[in-house]
């Protein structure tokens, strides 16, 4: 990859798969020269020489598929396409093809908006300001006037070119498209100007819409340079063959193998359920009604999620797909009626179909990830194809599908987008999508037992009677500090006595003003530990802001009111501070992130004296054999021009392990250089070169890996701020639990199949009012903790509490429970006994060992508590088992 791909990649973001594909059209053009003046069957021969999916154009130009899976960001790809022929080719005319009208305005958006969310250039400002935005609607006076240095980028909708149709005049004549038509101000019609340039590049997006003979024969007439295409379905609909010109392929199968970049589909119906008696419009309502019990689900995991994480929350959205628009009316009649959940999504449901598409309609349905847009149920029937995915839609409702599995490949890509960035979140209901299957469920089951199906991915789940009558809430778990100040305001508002009543108003008032600017001074970083606090001038400093803070809040109170007011915070200050300290574990703010190992290869020249051993000096031949009576002859061929040979075996060498390919192709491609011109000058027949190094390339890239091996340092980098940071206040955190389940005390018996699903309170040590466990064990363990032992107080972290990240960086790992002692504080992991040696629990295991050795050196220039870890086989906490001698006996 060169440095120039490396740069557009990285400051573009680009995920993996989009990454490779950059680097295929780096390899088309600098390697296979498509672009180049050479006949287009000779180009067709290099690009299908080094791509096994390719076999030829298609086209009357040069013309390139990548098959990107849906959600993956091939709009983005196309910014990058477009930023690396312009950088590395000079390339200034550019013509991006869509398939509709959806599509069209996300472009013109993505590419011309520079204050857009998905503004392709960001971070690109010699592309971004150098580009003019041409459309369908202004062409005509903003084609030709861009200055000579400027990109220009066109952006056309297909019917502006197929179907800007042909006008007949009052007097008969026939007009033809208004793009090919003379125009004084161009000197020639758009369409012959764009036909004449030397450089044009088309960017066909869903490219599979343009495979009609209008479609290629318009695009032949253009005559470009280079076609480059883009769909998520390289198969033609006309004659259902697949695409002959695809070099690179990431579909849907892969994106769900990879389980990365989209949503994690899954099947859904219901357990212990016949429906084979019964009506089809009674299995329909089941499965909206299910729908909805999914969606409050899905609802409620996303606002848990972004409550713990600062982030905003996500409103789910269920998509319906019926059979016509007589049967999707009938649907929204129902939806919308008092009989479906007492009329809840009357106002909260749109019919999207031919019949019904008003502007307002389409409005709702193009703004529906917007949170001020009430839609949560959309219906339709056949309208929602290419360009129409959103990052918030969780739930599929199929309805009367002739075919299952069609309905579902076909209806998948509308939801797979994440609503929280480039990757999955780690948490299953937030990165799942659900597919109401119920009647057709084992169809799917069946289908998905073949690895070969797009099937085999998904998952299957079967809702029981205690998923379907659930009724969930979220629960927050509240800091003790404030625990204490929720409490002793409730007290307040039973006091009878007015006057009493009003002091201890304005008491509750400067104590809460109190522990919101300490919080504040902490949480922003003025102070290194909570103990500068009773610093003179870090006090003198929270007191001015309560008074401003007291002004601010409460106008309506007189002014010796306030003053008062800051009068009790003065009084109570030290007493706060000791509340907050009291009640938190102080954890020393430290990211540790541990960067994957990389195998650097020292620059070195390959010894070449032994390479053309055991390589036969040979003309090759093919062996024929008759079936019948098993007679063979032999054929010669003709010695293969093998165009860059060091590419096949560099292909081997990126599959070692050890080979770090990204960070030491430089020098890998040099040594390969190395080794085809030693077997070269070996050979009594150089033009044998090709064939020599396709039979052989396993032996001779063996040979150059046996010397890399001697040359290779693993460098594993750990990044932690070397600083003393601030300390960390105890983040609060969120889950749910049934409505009418109560809350427990942690000393209760619960099934284990039931307690996931339970909440419990009742401590005296921990740092939060409430908690959830994961397994038995570690419930049996805050038993532990809460028992009269060394343990001061302990915490079970919300999922941002630590910033300790393992597996090249990409997981944050979350411990199970800190525990303070007098002299130590613990980090603990329970895990299963027999996962303790698993090689993603070792990478939590060592990232948690160096957090907690960085915060022991802070904490000793700071005169505080050392830090240990301690990993606990989930079967030693019983509660026969004491807190010290686990930490001892387990601890790393």
């Amino acid at each position: 990859m060169s440095k120039s791909t490396e740069y557009i990649s990285n400051t573009m973001s680009l995920r993996e798969p989009l990454k490779q594909s950059l680097e295929v059209l780096e390899n088309l053009l600098d390697k296979n020269g498509i672009i180049n003046e050479t006949e287009l069957t000779t180009k067709e021969s290099n690009v299908k020489a080094n791509y096994p999916l390719f076999e030829e154009f298609e086209r009357s130009f040069p013309s390139v598929c990548f098959s990107i899976a849906t959600g993956i960001g091939k709009t983005r790809l196309m910014g990058a396409f477009v930023t690396w022929l312009a950088k590395q080719k000079g390339i200034r005319n550019f013509f991006i093809l869509s398939p509709n009208i959806t599509i069209y305005n996300k472009l013109k958006d993505d590419f011309g908006n520079k204050g857009a969310e998905k503004y392709v250039f960001k971070g690109l400002p010699e592309i971004g300001n150098n580009a003019v935005i041409i459309t369908g609607e202004d062409y005509e006076t903003k084609g030709i006037k861009a200055s000579d240095d400027s990109i220009q980028i066109n952006l056309f909708n297909i019917g502006k070119i197929n179907a800007d149709v042909k006008t007949t005049t009052k007097d008969g004549r026939t007009l033809p498209p208004r793009i090919k038509r003379f125009r004084e101000t161009l000197g020639d019609s758009y369409y012959n100007y764009l036909v004449n340039l030397k450089d044009l590049v088309i960017i066909m997006d869903e490219s599979h819409r343009y495979r009609g003979e209008r479609g290629m024969e318009t695009l032949n007439e253009l005559n470009p340079i280079l076609g480059i295409e883009l769909t998520a379905t390289p198969i033609d609909a006309k004659t259902n063959q697949r695409f002959k010109n695809v070099v690179y392929e990431y579909g849907l199968a892969d994106a769900l193998q990879d389980r990365k970049y989209i949503k994690n589909p899954a099947v859904v119906t219901r357990a212990d359920t016949d429906f084979k008696g019964m009506k089809e419009d009674e299995i329909e309502k089941l499965k909206l009604r299910d729908a909805i019990q999914m969606h409050r689900d899905t609802k409620i995991a996303i606002q848990n999620y972004a409550a713990d994480n600062d982030l905003d929350s996500v409103k789910p959205t269920i998509l319906v797909s019926c059979k016509d628009t007589t049967h999707a009316r009938y649907i929204f009649d129902f939806v919308t009626s008092d009989e479906f959940y007492e009329g809840e999504f009357k106002n909260k449901t749109l019919q999207i179909d031919s019949k019904s598409k008003s502007e307002e309609q389409v409005e709702q349905l193009l703004t529906l990830e917007k949170p001020d847009n009430k839609i949560e149920i959309v219906i339709h029937v056949d309208m929602l194809k290419e360009g129409w995915d959103v990052a918030n839609l969780y739930t599929i409702v199929p309805l009367r599908a002739s075919n299952a599995l069609t309905l579902i490949e076909q209806t998948i890509g509308r939801g797979l987008r994440l609503p929280y960035g480039a990757k999955r979140t780690g948490v299953e209901k937030v990165d799942m999508l659900s597919i109401m299957m119920h009647d057709k469920f084992q169809e799917v089951v069946d289908a998905a037992n073949d690895k070969s199906s797009l099937l085999y991915s998904i998952g299957k789940i079967q809702l029981t009677k205690a998923d379907l009558n659930s009724s969930k809430e979220i629960v927050e778990s509240k800091t003790n500090d404030a625990v204490e100040l929720e409490t002793e305001q409730k007290k307040i508002a039973q006091i009878k006595d007015v006057d009493i009543r009003k002091k201890a108003e304005h008491q509750y008032i400067a104590k809460k003003a109190v522990h919101a600017v300490i919080r504040y001074t902490i949480t922003r970083k003025e102070i290194q530990t909570p103990v500068e606090l009773n610093h003179v001038g870090v006090k003198e400093k929270a007191i001015t802001e309560i008074r401003e803070r007291i002004k601010a809040k409460y106008p309506d109170l007189f002014a010796k009111e306030q003053a008062n007011i800051v009068t009790e915070a003065e009084k109570m200050y030290l007493e706060a501070v000791r509340s907050i300290v009291e009640n938190n574990i102080l954890i020393p703010n430290i990211k540790i992130t541990i960067a994957e190992n990389k195998g650097v290869i020292k620059d070195f020249d390959l010894d070449t004296t032994l390479f053309s051993e055991n390589i036969l000096q040979q003309e090759f031949e093919l062996v024929r054999e008759t079936i019948y009576d098993h007679k063979q002859d032999k054929i010669k061929i003709w010695s293969q021009v093998l165009e860059l040979p060091e590419y096949s075996l560099l292909a081997i060498l990126k599959r070692k392990s050890e080979i770090d390919y990204d960070h030491n192709s430089d020098v890998l491609y040099k040594l390969c250089s190395q080794a085809v011109n030693a077997i070269k000058v070996s050979l009594e027949k150089p033009e044998t070169l090709g064939d020599t190094i396709l039979m052989y390339r396993e032996l001779i890239a063996n040979k150059i890996y046996a010397q890399v091996k001697n040359n290779i340092t693993i460098e594993t980098t750990i990044q932690s701020k070397p600083e003393a940071e601030p300390y960390a206040l105890i983040l609060p955190w969120n889950f749910s639990k049934g409505k009418e389940d109560e809350i427990l005390n942690f000393n209760k018996t619960v099934s284990p199949k039931l307690l996931s699903s339970k909440v419990f309170n009742g401590f005296t040590k921990a740092c939060h009012d409430k908690y959830k466990f994961d397994s038995i064990p570690e419930k049996y363990f805050a038993q532990i903790l809460e028992k009269p032992n060394e343990v001061i107080k302990w915490l079970r972290p919300s999922t941002k509490q630590f910033n300790i990240w393992y597996n090249n960086n990409s997981d944050r790992y979350v411990p199970d429970f800190v525990a303070e002692t007098a002299d130590t504080i613990y980090l603990i992991e329970i895990k299963a006994e027999n996962e303790i040696e698993d090689k993603i629990v070792k990478l939590k295991t060592d990232a948690a060992i160096k957090y907690c050795q960085k915060a022991s050196e802070i904490n000793k220039q700071r005169n505080e508590k050392a830090w240990k870890y301690a990993i606990i086989p989930h079967d030693k906490t019983d509660s026969n088992m004491s807190f010290m001698n686990l930490v001892t006996a387990y601890g790393k």
